[in-house]
């Protein structure tokens, strides 16, 4: 009798884990976030602008370079670096939060626990890519 409660309480146990693991399986998602980047309505500006201003800063090295020392050229080239790293993030900044409030908005729509990015993913899991960028297109 005692062994029968055992079972019947280790297959109860079993079950549970089993009904638990599935739920929480089918609540993951994943996104490609390079397609979404480049989904972004604002992107190929952002990268025109980038592209702009890293043929500006060529121009600016060469002509403030001319006639300096290694070392001279070497600050330059970093305050430049510096310069572009800002622009960079000040362009991509609105970018990635619009795209992070997609994905946060997919996610409670469809009910998921998480989203990963793609190459987390080695099996499973649902790709929420296309919906997550046609929240972007609106």
């Amino acid at each position: 009798m005692k062994m029968n409660k055992a079972v019947a309480a280790a297959a109860a146990g079993m079950i549970a884990f089993g009904a638990m693991f599935s739920v929480s399986a089918a609540g993951i998602g994943f996104v490609n976030s390079n397609a979404l980047l480049q989904a972004h309505p604002k992107m190929q500006k952002a990268q025109l602008d980038m592209r702009t201003a890293a043929q500006k800063a060529e121009e600016s090295f060469k002509s403030r370079s001319a006639g300096k020392t290694d070392q001279e050229k070497q600050q330059i080239a970093t305050e430049l670096q510096k310069e572009m790293d800002q622009k960079e993030r000040a362009a991509m900044q609105p970018i990635l939060s619009d795209i992070m409030k997609a994905i946060q908005q997919v996610r409670q729509e469809k009910g998921l626990d998480i989203i990963l990015e793609q190459g987390a993913v080695v099996d499973g899991g649902v790709d929420v890519t296309s919906a997550v960028a046609q929240k972007l297109a609106k």
